[in-house]
This record gives C-alpha cells, sequence and structure tokens, in this order.
C-alpha cells in the first residue's frame, strides 16, 4: 500500500502542481493606447493681405468727392448744387475698381440731389404764384376801397313807403 500512496501522493502532487499552474494569475492586460488627439481645425484660407497704400489713398479720394458734394448739396444755389452733381459723376461713373464700393452711394445721393432740386423748384414755382395771388388780392382790395368811397359820395335816396293797398 505504500507504494499505491507513494504513487496517488505523486499523483496528487502533479495534479495539484498542474492545477495551481492553471490558476495561475492572468498578465494584466495592456493599458488602451490612447488615441492620438485630433488635429487642430484648419483654417479655411488665410486672412487676406491687408490692402495697399495706393488702393486706400484711391477710395480716399473718391470719399472726399462724396464729402464735397454733400457739402455743396446744402447749398441753395443752382451753381453749388451743379458742382455737387459734378462731383457725384465724377464717383458714379468712375472706371477704377476703388470706386466699386462708392458708387451706390454715390447714385443715392445723385438722385437724393435730383429731388431736392425738383423741390426746390417746386417751392420757387409756388412762391412766384403766392406773390402773383397777393398782389392781385391788393388790386381787389383797393378797388373795393374805392367803391366804398363811391358809395358814401352819392347822395343818399329818401326811403319811400308804398301806398296802401298798392302791393295787393
Amino acid at each position: 500500500m505504500r507504494t499505491h500512496s507513494r504513487l496517488s501522493e505523486i499523483s496528487l502532487a502533479l495534479l495539484l502542481a498542474t492545477l495551481l499552474a492553471a490558476c495561475q494569475t492572468p498578465l494584466p492586460a495592456p493599458e488602451p493606447v490612447p488615441e492620438p488627439a485630433p488635429p487642430p481645425p484648419a483654417c479655411p484660407e488665410p486672412p487676406p493681405p491687408p490692402p495697399q497704400a495706393e488702393e486706400l489713398k484711391a477710395v480716399l479720394a473718391y470719399a472726399e468727392d462724396l464729402r464735397k458734394a454733400l457739402a455743396l448739396g446744402q447749398g441753395r444755389g443752382s451753381t453749388e448744387q451743379a458742382q455737387a452733381a459734378a462731383q457725384l459723376d465724377l464717383v458714379a461713373n468712375a472706371a477704377d475698381v476703388q470706386a466699386e464700393p462708392l458708387k451706390p452711394l454715390a447714385t443715392l445721393l445723385v438722385a437724393r440731389l435730383a429731388e431736392q432740386r425738383r423741390l426746390q423748384d417746386n417751392i420757387e414755382k409756388l412762391t412766384l404764384q403766392l406773390r402773383e395771388s397777393q398782389r392781385r388780392n391788393d388790386q381787389l382790395n383797393e378797388k373795393l376801397e374805392a367803391l366804398k368811397a363811391i358809395e358814401q359820395t352819392l347822395p343818399v335816396k329818401p326811403i319811400t313807403t308804398p301806398p296802401p293797398g298798392a302791393g295787393r
């Protein structure tokens, strides 16, 4: 029995060694590798370079023409308004690329100036009509006063009463 027991001890030891080998702690799982960070968002396009100094000078020259036209347009004289229209036409009819942003404003100011001129012409026409009406009114008042004076110089008529029964 001893051999048997010895054999069973050995087989038991082998079995235990095999079982222990199977129960070994597993190796730790490799840590997940973090995904690379997304690239920073790309700009659609770099900003345009600043306008050249010559382009700015040209735009400023057209803006100065508009300023002069506005100042001249405030005047009441037809000479000033004609000069304002000439200044505005310079900008509105300019062929330069630098004048393009100012052309709508120049066109609007030309229309405003034309409307102002039309209204001033109407005012002058109405002023002349008013003066003519006042002159005519004064003439009629003078005639009325003359008629009143003539009436006062006429002899007074006696008031006669109709005889009784004449009215029937």
